[in-house]
């Protein structure tokens, strides 16, 4: 049976904080007005992340306008499938981060695992 590492959320950020740093320079731009969340909700979202807004170039959401986008990174999900092996956990959250911001640039479901994410 493997072993969980617990991660606080001030490790975790770390990681986040350096998947984002890990991005192209020009994706900076384009997430400057995003919120990037670490949350512990992804097992009753099912998911590891998840994109909120109104996608960039995309049509905003009616009667939005007021909030910012959100990416959110869930760590209780992450965790669990991957926090006994560090280096695959930091792979998982470099992906799913990717994962989201090419929901953010407006790419579908389809469309973003079309790009490997």
């Amino acid at each position: 049976m493997s072993q969980h590492r617990h991660y606080s959320e001030k490790e975790f950020e770390e990681i986040v904080s350096q998947a984002l740093d890990d991005l192209p320079i020009e994706f900076e731009k384009a997430l400057e007005n995003v919120a990037i969340v670490v949350s512990d909700r992804g097992a009753e979202n099912h998911a590891y992340g998840m994109y909120v807004g109104s996608r960039l170039g995309g049509m905003p959401f009616i009667g939005g306008g007021g909030l910012p986008d959100e990416i959110m990174i869930f760590r209780d999900t992450l965790v669990r499938d991957f926090g006994d092996d560090p280096e695959r956990l930091r792979a998982q959250v470099v992906t799913t981060v990717r994962h989201e911001v090419g929901h953010h640039f407006g790419f579908d479901e389809s469309g973003v695992r079309r790009l490997g994410l």
